[in-house]
């Protein structure tokens, strides 16, 4: 591609130069012709104006004679007008005379039309008659219609003042027809000429343009000739050539000339360029290899002396050596040989992705210069990399043969030494190594590293044919010895050796390339071996490998029973991927005459911001499983998030533990008030873990953690414990009838559950009426017979039940009707709705309604306005709860809060008595 770039790049310059040329050619012949039309416009435009001024401010209208004579009669009645005027009148093109003496109009002709204007004064008739009274000389305006004029005709109105010794006495209007006054001020003479023309007036009252005639109402004048004159408003005439300053033919015939032109230097430039290019050509035939098109010796050393030294930083060279490729070469024919020779560029290309540039030094000896500065480590493994992608690969008496390429690297730095002694001493260093090294020097050091566990030990060909059967034979039993190692016997697919193996390969091989791992779980997959048998397992497992190995090919592993890692190169996000896994595994699997749908959970990763090792991204994948196990997700990501999320529940589940076991866990209390008698007669015990840096955990996050981890029977049992025993001591004394605790659903529904809390109950020395056990829908839905049987026995000791969050959930009027609960506790979810949703009112008053038609007590939670704590009091509960009332409450706070808030009150209700 850049060899294209570099090939086209002078021709496209070229090509914009002349057309640039070309370009400013035309640009000039266009300058100048407009020039020269403009010029002349101007000067026919000057002529003309002078003649329009000429005919309107000379004898056209005759109002200036009327008005000498109008001067000369002014003191002799008015009888001379009519005959004065009648001379006038007879002309076709005059359509109305007026005489105005002083301010005011005292004959107007045709007496018929126009009779009725005598005696009107100035200020009835348009602003232009003042105009004339002011400036004292002729005034020209049109055109407009005359007022009374019946038909509408345009007139252009020519207003004559007379004076005596600059005083004004009064004025002749005369008006003439519209078409007569254009025809004689002869634009048909331009429109011969070519010219289209505009003439139009400033009007003096807002300053806009008034057109008085065009000849085409669609042309622009924008760029017209313009000349003003004054009469004495500012008329204005433009003039530009019909067909424009450059017309249609003078363009074509111009982009012509301009076009052969550009012809001319592009057959002259590019007559030059062959000449170069052949030149070029020659020189460059001396400094490359005509079989593969790269650097001769000569050709390299220069390259390298001139290209990079330019660029004035450290180049690394790598020296590659097919030994015994003369005898090779013999062997396979030219054909295969020629093949094997233009290849080598291209793989070249397709590895290195710095600059870079190679020479073929001798038949088998290659050289590449890359620029950039590489340890001593980065050039040995990029030097190997290199060799492993020049294999030469051959058949040779109808056997597959290998001929791997030697190398030696070295660093070059322009200015310390020059090119071709550089390269030099990289070849005399090569020979120097090989003169110390054996063949079975080498075999026996690539055992010992096959020994030590490394990956990356290659059994090289020799130019002794026997050494090089030697070292197939130790490449078979080492792939045989791999298979044992790195794949499961069972099912032919890597384990986790070779996935260790096959990532610690990717991330030596580019630390800076990133890849994803996946894990996959089939959820409960070991009832498909205990309900059917090990033969129906192993027909999923294949079918699911089968599966997977479309997507992830041989970078499949199976780490555990049913647990698998899939390692992709891909620039598809974890979403996406995750999603076609599961579409891919959601197809029903059929095992003999059976078929099965499987659900998986599916964890991803991502190299190198999960994990900067193998093993650093096994764990973390395993994490992110873990947590979607816990978490009962389909799908978890590994992430930043995630891992702070792990991070903390570890934190919590520590400090949960500890808490439990040395009696530190919180346990807070709020009350519960009475609205008959406004006393705080129940509480709810609430659980509160202390993060240890002055705050609490959120509880809903503690008591989710707990239920997920299997504690949550240990943590509902210390809370009970702790609630009972304060009731018992302190109860009574704070007039409190109840005390309210939550049981969880493994508290209730898991083994002997029943005779647990009671005796828990009974050994904190509490009366059973004393407590009330808190339940929320979710217990019962999971199972709802055992529950109803395990909370009836539980009331048959005297402990109340309460229905919680009623309203949250699956809330449903039949529970008031069919379990066996005493309390039923609205969720703030309905109560915070009563002030603005009257449907939700409703509804709360109706649920109120029916728990006391069924003998339930009502208490109301989540009351945290005095606007609802208002609108409660008429809904009909007994009970309410919430922020407005009173907070969640240490023991001791709550100990002073009840002696202060109930000693006010007198004995009241009970709290579900």
């Amino acid at each position: 591609m850049k060899h294209r770039i570099r090939r086209w790049l002078p021709a496209c310059a070229a090509w914009c130069l002349s057309l640039a040329l070309s370009a400013g050619l035309f640009a000039w012949m266009r300058q100048t012709l407009t020039g020269v039309r403009r010029s002349e416009a101007e000067n026919i435009l000057h002529f003309y104006v002078d003649n329009i001024e000429y005919k309107l401010q000379g004898k056209l209208s005759g109002a200036d004679a009327l008005a000498q004579t109008a001067y000369v009669m002014k003191d002799r009645g008015s009888g001379w007008f009519e005959r004065a005027a009648e001379i006038l009148l007879e002309r076709e093109e005059v359509r109305y005379v007026c005489l105005i003496e002083g301010d005011t109009v005292t004959e107007a002709l045709p007496e018929a039309l126009y009779g009725g204007q005598a005696g009107r004064g100035l200020d009835e008739f348009s602003y232009i008659y003042t105009m004339a009274k002011v400036v004292k000389e002729l005034v020209v305006e049109g055109p407009v219609v005359m007022e009374g004029d019946a038909g509408g005709r345009e007139v252009f109105l020519f207003l004559q003042p007379f004076t005596e010794e600059n005083a004004y006495l009064g004025e002749i209007v005369v008006a003439l027809d519209r078409d007569y006054v254009l025809d004689q001020l002869g634009f048909g003479s331009l429109s011969e000429r070519g010219y289209a023309y505009e003439l139009w007036r400033v009007e003096p009252q807002n300053g806009g343009k008034e057109v008085i005639t065009v000849s085409d109402d669609e042309t622009d004048f924008s760029s017209a000739v313009k000349e003003t004159f004054y009469l004495p408003t500012q008329w204005n005439i433009s003039i530009q050539p019909a067909d424009g300053w450059f017309s249609p033919g003078e363009n074509i015939l111009s982009g012509l000339l301009c076009l052969g032109a550009m012809a001319l230097m592009l057959s002259l430039m590019w007559s030059l360029a062959k000449l170069r290019r052949k030149s070029m050509r020659l020189n460059k035939l001396s400094l490359t290899d005509s079989q593969t098109g790269m650097w001769n010796r000569k050709g390299f050393t220069a390259e390298l002396e001139s290209g990079f030294s330019k660029r004035e930083m450290s180049v690394s060279l790598f020296l590659f050596v097919f030994e015994g490729y003369d005898q090779v070469a013999q062997l396979i024919g030219p054909e295969e040989e020629a093949a094997f020779l233009k290849s080598i560029p291209q793989k070249l290309a397709d590895y290195i992705h710095n600059p870079f540039f190679a020479g073929r030094l001798s038949a088998g000896s290659f050289a590449a210069a890359v620029c950039e500065e590489m340890s001593d480590q980065q050039l040995e493994d990029f030097a190997r990399g290199l060799s492993l992608e020049l294999i030469l690969k051959v058949r040779i008496n109808g056997k597959k043969s290998f001929l791997t390429a030697r190398y030696r690297t070295a660093c070059f730095r322009p200015g310390e030494s020059s090119a071709e002694a550089a390269l030099g001493t990289l070849i005399s260093a090569y020979y120097e190594q090989r003169a110390q090294e054996s063949p079975v020097r080498r075999l026996r050091e690539n055992c010992m590293r096959l020994i030590e566990g490394k990956s990356d030990v290659t059994f090289d060909e020799y130019s002794d044919m026997e050494m090089t059967e030697l070292s197939k034979t130790f490449n078979q039993y080492r792939r045989q010895v791999e298979q044992l190692a790195y794949f499961d016997p069972a099912f032919h697919v890597g384990n986790r050796s070779k996935y260790l193996r096959d990532a610690g390969t990717l991330i030596n091989y580019d630390k800076k390339r990133p890849f994803h791992l996946f894990c996959i779980d089939i959820c409960a997959f070991s009832q498909y071996n205990e309900m059917f048998s090990a033969e129906t397992g192993d027909a999923i497992l294949n079918e699911v490998i089968h599966r997977l190995s479309r997507t992830f090919g041989t970078y499949l592993y199976r780490i555990n029973g049913d647990v698998f890692l899939g390692l992709m190169l891909t620039d598809e996000t974890e979403e996406r991927v995750t999603q076609r896994l599961h579409d891919l595994l959601a197809a029903p699997v059929v095992a003999g005459n059976t078929s099965f749908s499987l659900q998986v959970r599916v964890a991803a990763c991502r190299y190198p911001e999960s994990g900067g090792s193998p093993d650093a991204l096994l764990d973390r994948i395993q994490s992110a499983l873990r947590h979607a196990k816990e978490s009962g997700r389909k799908t978890v990501i590994y992430d930043l998030a995630l891992d702070q999320a792990i991070r903390m529940e570890s934190e919590i589940l520590h400090r949960m533990r500890a808490s439990v076991r040395r009696g530190e866990l919180e346990v807070w209390y709020q009350p519960i008030m009475h609205l008959g008698s406004g006393r705080f007669t129940a509480v709810e015990a609430l659980v509160r873990l202390p993060d240890g840096n002055g705050g609490y955990y959120s509880s809903e996050q503690v008591v989710d953690l707990a239920e997920r981890r299997g504690m949550v029977k240990e943590f509902g049992d210390y809370v009970l414990d702790r609630a009972g025993r304060f009731m018992n001591s302190q109860g009574s004394e704070l007039g409190l009838l109840r005390m309210c605790v939550n049981l969880s659903v493994q508290q209730l529904l898991v083994g002997n559950s029943v005779e647990q809390l009671l005796e828990l109950i009974r050994s904190t020395g509490v009366k059973a009426d004393q407590i009330t056990l808190e339940i929320t829908e979710s217990i019962l839905i999971q199972s709802v017979e055992f529950a109803r049987g395990a909370l009836e026995q539980l009331r048959q000791t005297g402990l109340h039940i309460a229905l919680d969050d009623f309203g949250a959930g699956y809330s449903s009027l039949n529970y008031l009707f069919n379990l066996p609960v005493d309390v039923v506790k609205i969720d703030r979810s309905l109560t915070s709705q009563i002030r603005t949703n009257p449907k939700q009112n409703t509804l709360l008053r109706a649920i109120v309604k029916m728990a006391k038609i069924n003998s339930l007590t009502v208490v109301l939670e989540g009351i945290e306005t005095p606007e609802e704590q208002e609108l409660i009091k008429t809904s009909g509960a007994e009970f309410v709860q919430g922020f407005c009332y009173a907070r969640p409450m240490r023991e001791d706070e709550l100990v002073s809060f009840l002696k202060e808030r109930n000693l006010e009150k007198s004995v009241g209700s009970s709290y579900n008595n």
